[in-house]
Order: structure tokens, then sequence, then C-alpha cells
């Protein structure tokens, strides 16, 4: 198993779970379900960590497949562009889950408001995972981007 291989398995992870987290979070706020956001904003600060090695990861994956036939180094830094962004913002998802969980824990009047701006940095977290994964996917897969496969296919080896 080599970097790209670890890359694409272990960056699914986030691109589910903060997503998942989010909506968790979001019902047990409308709910007023005091467990239910506390597991919630434990799975968002868990996925924050998860994002981690697939992010270290890119680099060594890139240098894996940025010479193969077919790869567009554009299309590998627009991936790469999108997913910095995802990364910093389920970083941030993590550390207002961590805040708001500790406030909770210490009963600080705080918590509510720390619970919502990680609702909020969550779903943009979502989004921006979501079009970072979109990205990720045109590398190797351009068939699913457009409408005329074998016409993408065609022009990308003859840029090769």
């Amino acid at each position: 198993m080599n970097a790209a291989h670890l890359h694409i398995i272990l960056v699914h992870l986030p691109i589910v779970l903060i997503p998942t987290g989010a909506i968790i979070l979001t019902l047990s706020l409308l709910r007023r379900s005091s467990a239910g956001a506390s597991i919630a904003l434990l799975l968002l600060v868990c996925s924050a960590v998860l994002a981690v090695p697939p992010f270290l990861l890119g680099e060594g994956a890139e240098e894996i497949v940025e010479d193969l036939p077919g790869i567009s180094e554009d299309v590998i830094e627009e991936h790469e562009e999108a997913a910095d962004i995802a990364f910093w913002l389920t970083i941030a998802t993590g550390l207002l889950g961590a805040g708001s969980l500790a406030a909770r824990r210490l009963g600080k009047p705080t918590s509510k408001s720390l619970a919502l701006a990680t609702v909020v940095v969550s779903y943009a977290a979502s989004a921006s995972l979501l079009y970072a994964a979109h990205q990720g996917g045109k590398i190797r897969h351009p068939e699913a981007y457009t409408s005329d496969s074998k016409k993408t296919l065609e022009v990308d080896e003859a840029h090769h």
C-alpha cells in the first residue's frame, strides 16, 4: 500500500463524518438533546483528527500519480487548492467542537454560542470537503465528469 492508496482510503472518513456530525449536532440542538450534542461534537473533533493523515499523505500521492498517462497537473492543482481549504475548515470545526465540549462540561454560558459556531463551520467544512472530493475524483475518473467519456479519455490521452 502506497501513499496514493492510503490517501484515497483515509480521505473518505472526514468526507462522511463531518457532514454526519453536522446533521446530528443540528438535530440535537433543535431537540435540546445535550447527550446528542455531546456525541456530535465528539464526532466532529475525531473527524478533524482523522483528516490529518490524508492531508499529510496528499503530497506523496501526487508524486505517485502526477507522471501517469492521462493525469493532468492542472486537475491535481485544483484538487490540492480545494483540499487545503477543506482541511483548514475541518480543523476549525474540530477546534470549535473541542471548545464547545469543554464549555459544556464546565457549564459555561458560551457553550451554546460555541455549538452554533461549530454548526456553521461544520457545514462550510462539509461543502468544502465535498468540493475537494469532486476535484479529486477528476484526477483519475474523467469519465464521471462528462457525458461523453470516450471523447474525454481520447482528449486526455492526446495531451500526454
